[in-house]
């Protein structure tokens, strides 16, 4: 079976299904190649195959590590069933219902979000910033620093970084001094 013929679904590429394609208007298939190596879109909904495909080979990455060649067996952004919006949003719903969590948009980038933690009485415990790792987006961060506000960033697009549940959970702990 030819790469495009698997791109398709099986079926024997037409002329216009390439054009399709290649303009991005044919649906994708079910299952992607291994090692793609595309970014996982921050609106894309289901795991994130492409990079999770890649566990295969290498060492297995460690119960509460989150970077390494192969997927660790925990949850994780690439293994949660939605959108790694979706995922982050759910640690912080479960591990921190005691926080009033805010998310915000950047007015500058649909492709970061900030999540604001307020104590119950209303003052602010925690920043997490949500990025990608090509982002150069400083001004939050600096901002927190200039208030004394704690500060986390998770890149949710690097290379061999899991974001696994253990591991997001214990910098949050760790930031809001738990």
């Amino acid at each position: 079976m030819s790469l495009l013929s698997k791109l398709l679904g099986g079926k024997k590429p037409t002329l216009s299904d390439v054009v399709e394609l290649l303009q991005g208007k044919e649906q994708k298939p079910a299952s992607r190649p291994a090692g793609t190596g595309s970014a996982p879109s921050p609106h894309s909904t289901g795991s994130h195959f492409a990079q999770a495909s890649r566990q295969e080979t290498g060492e297995e990455t460690p119960i509460g590590r989150s970077w390494g060649e192969r997927m660790p067996n925990e949850p994780n952004q690439y293994n949660y069933p939605g959108t790694y919006w979706d995922y982050f949003a759910d640690i912080f719903n479960r591990e921190f219902a005691a926080y009033r969590v805010e998310v915000r948009k950047n007015p500058r980038s649909t492709a970061i979000r900030s999540y604001h933690f307020s104590n119950p009485d209303g003052a602010p415990a925690l920043v997490v910033e949500l990025l990608s790792q090509g982002c150069d987006a400083n001004q939050l961060r600096r901002d927190c620093r200039r208030q004394g506000v704690p500060y986390l960033r998770f890149y949710y697009d690097h290379e061999g970084w899991w974001n696994a549940r253990s591991y997001v959970v214990r910098r949050i702990n760790e930031a809001l001094g738990r």
